[in-house]
């Protein structure tokens, strides 16, 4: 008689299993809004990582160069990874021996939302080591 009661009661019954699988799914609900987050977060950090490379590397092309840069703005188009991007660079006036202000902002092609933004001043001196004459502006004419 023992034998026939305890395997009746070894097992859980239907409503038992229904109920901690309900409990069970409605745990699981804000582990996906977490999953779900952190994704969305991860892919907005990566574009704001790619934006920023492209304002790097705009920014290492306008200090390399030894001529002062016209003023005004000019855009231009960067890629990374298979995304394309936007750069605007704005450049105070200025002459050789002064400081000249750049700024450069990035934004996504498809946005207006400036994802990325470097601010630097750029020096020429008048006469760099091993020169006689000043370096030519932009235009390739030298600089008085």
């Amino acid at each position: 008689m023992s034998n026939a009661r305890s395997s009746r009661q070894a097992g859980f019954s239907l409503v038992e299993t229904v109920a901690a699988m309900g409990i069970l799914a409605m745990a699981a609900i804000p582990l996906l809004q977490v999953t779900t987050d952190a994704n969305r977060n991860a892919a907005s950090l990566e574009t704001r990582l790619f934006a920023r490379i492209v304002a790097e590397n705009e920014m290492a092309r306008a200090m390399a160069s030894q001529t002062v840069l016209d003023a005004g703005i000019v855009t231009g188009q960067g890629a990374q990874m298979g995304r394309s991007y936007v750069w605007t660079r704005t450049t105070s006036p200025a002459e050789i021996g002064q400081l000249q202000n750049l700024r450069i902002d990035v934004r996504p092609a498809e946005s207006e939302q400036v994802l990325a933004s470097l601010i630097s001043l750029k020096y020429i001196p008048s006469n760099l080591p091993g020169q006689s004459e000043p370096p030519p502006n932009q235009s390739g004419e030298p600089q008085p």
